[in-house]
Formats: C-alpha cells, structure tokens, sequence
C-alpha cells in the first residue's frame, strides 16, 4: 500500500515541476527577447555613428550567437516540458487504474468473506438436510477458494515488482500442473473445459509461477467465455513447449490486445462493467512469462473469441 500511496503523490509533483518548467521557458524567452533587442539597438547606434565594420560584423555576430543559443535553448526545453507532461499524463491515467484496483480489491475481497459467514451462520440453522449442509459447504469452500485466489495473486503480483526477484526452479511436469488446474475449475465453476496434452514435458522454472500463469489464463477464459467450451492445449512445436487457452467468448479488439498485458488494465468501462476482477491476471501472465524467457500473444479463436498462445522456447525447458 506505501508503494500505491506514494505514487498517488506523483502525479502532484510532476505538475508542480511542469508549471515550474513552464514559467522557466517563459522568463528564458522574455530574458532572450530582451538580449535581441538591447543588441539591436546597439548595432543601430553604431551604425548611426558609422563606426568601423570590423565592429558592426562583430555584434551583428553576437546576435546570431544568441538567436542560436537561445533558439536550442528553447528547443531542449520544449523538449523537456512535452517528456514531462506525457509522464504526467501517463501517470493521473496509472493512478485512475490503481484507484479503480483498490475499489476492485474491496469488493472482490467482501464478496466472497460474506458468502462465507452467510453459509455458516445457515448451517447453524436446525431443520438442515444433509443434501443441504453439503450444498452450503461447496458454496463456503467455493468462496474460499476464491478469496485465497485473490490473495495469492496479490502477493504474487508484489513479488513481481521486486527488481532483484529470483526463481525458485525445480523440474516439473507441465501436464500435471495444467491437469491439476483444469480439474480444480471444473470443480470449482463447472467449466465446460477441455483438456488436450500432446506429451508429458517436464519444465524447469518456478512451479508457483507457473501455476499462477495457468489459473490466470483459465479464470480470464471463465470470465469472458460466456459459459462456452474452454479449451487448454500443450504441445511441441520445432522443440519448443506451447500451451494455449481457447475460448469462445467474445474476443478482444486489435486496439486491445497489448493493452490487456498491462497492470490494473481492463477492458471496458468501469462504471458499466459486470465481470469480476482486479487486472491482475493478464499482467501476472505476461510477467511469469517473460521471467521464463518465453512469449505470450493472443489472437483471435473462429468463429469468435480469443487463444493465448505461450511458446517457451526449447532452451527455458
């Protein structure tokens, strides 16, 4: 939260560095203004007492001096005024994000804690069945697992920004992890899934990674499938491993499909979006991606809907 709140306080500085910048240029430019006409007038006086040319070349030299200082003076500092202003930009539009986050984080965090106490305090109810004491722990255990899913991409997502973060590698296989993976939604949501493993390939990496990457790619599908078949595929292709995750939802804009990478993004209007989230996942994806030195991209499913392709080349194996 310390990391939230002091960026919150950027966007301040910078406008308070962009209006001291801003009233720089313009007292540099009156400053400058003022040197051309003073030289000005001094080159008219000498002319007027015709004095030698050796000395009107000299100060009609100094005014192109200072018309060339002055002119990338002036230039470096409209240079500097527009970088400043588009990091300012950049950041008012991260601290919207990260507010639009913390709200996201509220709510996602409340649900599922009052499901749970809702479930419990009715199975204290006397007169319960126990096809209904069951059907009312699934729903707490399914909260449950929501909540710790949440959580553990937050801690994840913190451990990502740490410049010095190393992996905790060991080898493992990836069709367990993605067998394990769709077996816990398919439980959990009741996702039509489909699971189709070319080979059992063993991968060297961080396990909690990559099982965060995984989830990830099988809750955004959830989410935006629109309850339609989900399909995730592992295979080899020229010795790299590819795993992919095809959904028939529907689909993501070309304008988007970079955009979906970034932290706290998503797509859509927040004041009329209906979908659960953080903008967590896709970021979490692309990073744990980029640590294992392999490439994410999505492109668009037929006959709509969207597949993350993850290529992992031969050598991250």
């Amino acid at each position: 939260m310390n990391a939230i709140t002091q960026r919150r306080s950027r966007p301040g500085r910078l406008l308070a560095l962009l209006w001291i910048l801003a009233a720089y240029i313009f007292f540099q430019i009156c400053w400058w203004g003022f040197q051309l006409i003073k030289l000005h007038h001094e080159i008219l006086e000498l002319r007027s007492v015709v004095l030698g040319q050796s000395q009107l070349s000299f100060y009609t030299s100094k005014v192109w001096m200072v018309v060339g200082e002055g002119s990338v003076f002036i230039v470096l500092l409209v240079l500097g005024f527009a970088y400043i202003l588009r990091i300012y930009r950049k950041e008012v539009r991260l601290a919207g994000m990260e507010k639009t986050f913390l709200l996201s984080v509220t709510h996602e965090l409340k649900t599922p804690v009052a499901a749970v106490k809702l479930q419990l305090e009715t199975l204290n109810s006397p007169g319960l069945t126990e096809s209904q004491r069951e059907k009312l722990t699934q729903t707490a255990l399914r909260e449950t697992r929501r909540l710790q899913d949440l959580t553990e991409n937050i801690l994840l997502a913190t451990r990502l920004d740490n410049l010095h973060l190393s992996l905790h590698k060991e080898v493992f296989s990836l069709m367990d992890v993605i067998e394990h993976e769709a077996e816990r939604y398919r439980s959990i949501h009741h996702m039509n899934l489909v699971v189709n493993i070319g080979a059992n390939m063993k991968m060297s990496g961080d396990f909690q990674m990559i099982t965060a990457l995984i989830s990830n790619l099988l809750d955004n599908a959830h989410k935006y499938g629109g309850g339609k078949p989900v399909t995730i595929a592992l295979k080899r292709h020229n010795n790299d491993v590819v795993i992919s995750v095809a959904d028939l939802g529907q689909g993501i804009p070309d304008d988007e499909k970079q955009k979906i990478f970034s932290r706290f993004y998503r797509i859509g209007n927040e004041d009329t979006r209906t979908s659960k989230g953080t903008g967590l996942g896709l970021f979490i994806c692309a990073t744990v991606v980029k640590l294992h030195h392999g490439v994410i991209t999505v492109k668009d499913n037929q006959p709509n809907g969207s597949i993350f392709v993850i290529t992992f080349p031969a050598q991250a194996i």
